[in-house]
Order: C-alpha cells, then structure tokens, then sequence
C-alpha cells in the first residue's frame, strides 16, 4: 500500500524512520513533466545505460532495483505537488508504475510527498 503524506504530515520524519526501520531509502524529485521524471528516477536511482526513458523502461527498472546489501528498499517520491497540479496524466502514471511494481515486490514500500 502507498502512504500518501503532505507537507503537513511530517515527510522528514517519516523518511527517518524508514531508515531507523532498516530500509535503504531511495529519495526521487517529482521533476515538472514526463522527461524530466523520468531523468529524475534515472539520476537518483542510477538506473541502468539500457533505461530507455519511456514508461516500460521505469517499470522494468524498478522491477529489478534492490536494496543495498539486501535490505528492503523504499522508494520515496517526493516534491510531487507542482507535476500533480499541472501535469496529473503523468503524475497519474506514475502513481500506477509505482503502485503496480509495489504489488509485485515484498520488499519495497512506496510513499508520494505532496510538497
């Protein structure tokens, strides 16, 4: 399940207590459209040379990302507010990229900040 937090909902804390939980915290900028998203995921999860920066590619990526030394791993999307409120065709895909690689895996968590 997603945990959907504003900035009102103590996104820091939240973040540190993954942590504290053992989780390897992996933290991804919303970006302002699709292509900047999808730069954003590569750059912040390194995402392989083969990512190919379209929908498929992030979904067959997280599919595969691990956590360090394995540990489960929680990917944060954060800064999502401007992208939900100008660009919500991506935000939404995004969510179901996220939402569908969540179901798939036992060992991710996934949170969405709206700030």
């Amino acid at each position: 399940m997603t945990t959907f937090l504003g900035l009102d909902s103590g996104p820091d804390d939240h973040i540190d207590a993954l942590a504290a939980r053992g989780y390897d915290v992996r933290v991804v900028t919303a970006g302002t459209d699709k292509a900047s998203v999808l730069r954003e995921f590569a750059i912040a999860l390194a995402l392989p040379r083969w990512f190919g920066h379209n929908w498929d590619a992030l979904l067959d990526s997280l599919r595969e990302l691990e956590g360090s030394d394995g540990r489960p791993l929680a990917l944060v999307w954060d800064h999502v507010r401007g992208l939900r409120d100008s660009d919500r065709h991506t935000y939404a895909d995004v969510i179901d990229i996220l939402e569908q690689v969540q179901g798939e895996r036992d060992d991710l968590r996934v949170t969405v900040i709206a700030r």
